[in-house]
């Protein structure tokens, strides 16, 4: 991604956000699979690691734009933003 964006160090994201996202996804993945094979219908496995993948997915694109690496910077950013919501008046 760091080649099409057209940023000077393409390594730099790697370095920076490889480590957290990767102990992220061991502490993700074990976790969906677990309940996939124990608690999922055998009929409604797929969609439910669909489902997961996206997840997944998106929260990689936060990691890629805004985030270090990290579910605790995604839960940050969502709690502020519930927040900036919950204080906003209502609109008319």
């Amino acid at each position: 991604m760091s080649i099409l964006q057209g940023k000077d160090d393409i390594f730099l994201d790697l370095k920076q956000k490889f480590w957290n996202t990767y102990k992220t996804g061991l502490m993700y993945w074990p976790f969906v699979q677990l309940t996939n094979f124990s608690l999922v219908p055998v009929h409604w496995r797929t969609a439910y690691t669909g489902l997961c993948g996206f997840l997944w997915a998106t929260f990689l694109c936060f990691s890629q734009q805004t985030g270090d690496g990290t579910l605790k910077s995604a839960f940050i950013l969502l709690r502020t933003r519930a927040a900036g919501a919950a204080e906003r008046p209502p609109e008319k």
